[in-house]
């Protein structure tokens, strides 16, 4: 395991036991370490990952809705995506090629350990968001442009 990784996952040890499953990535160039969990918004357990590797950046990755491409009209679903990516920072929105929506950040750590309290405070700004926002991206994906009026 990657020097990253390790320094992550003594944290989580630490601090968070049983909340992560680590899974190593075998022939992975970048030796990429997986922490797979859930994070709870408005009753929903949306899957969360966190990939460390030995290049300078850590990604968080929630998947806000399967398929969500399938539900809405694309059209209005990608012009709500990019106001929302222009809108905040931190963090991007993206479907992935199964159509599932995706809501990624990618943090930047030039040491040999991560520094895993920036981890988890980017948790708390995610999980901040998805509470305050998730009904109103659901009703986009279901409803299309009807519901952003």
């Amino acid at each position: 395991m990657n020097s990253k990784a390790e320094s992550f996952k003594n944290f989580v040890r630490e601090n968070h036991p049983d909340v992560f499953r680590i899974e190593e990535l075998e022939g992975d160039k970048q030796e990429a370490v997986v922490f797979r969990s859930t994070v709870g918004v408005q009753g929903q357990q949306l899957p969360l990952l966190v990939v460390i590797d030995t290049s300078v950046f850590a990604v968080i990755r929630v998947q806000i809705c399967p398929q969500a491409l399938n539900e809405a009209e694309p059209t209005a679903l990608y012009q709500f995506l990019n106001e929302q990516n222009f809108s905040y920072k931190p963090f991007k929105f993206f479907l992935n090629s199964a159509g599932d929506l995706m809501l990624e950040s990618c943090l930047l750590f030039t040491d040999e350990e991560v520094k895993s309290d920036e981890i988890y405070l980017m948790f708390q700004v995610i999980i901040n968001y998805l509470n305050e926002n998730y009904r109103g991206i659901m009703k986009m994906i279901w409803g299309g442009a009807e519901a952003k009026n």
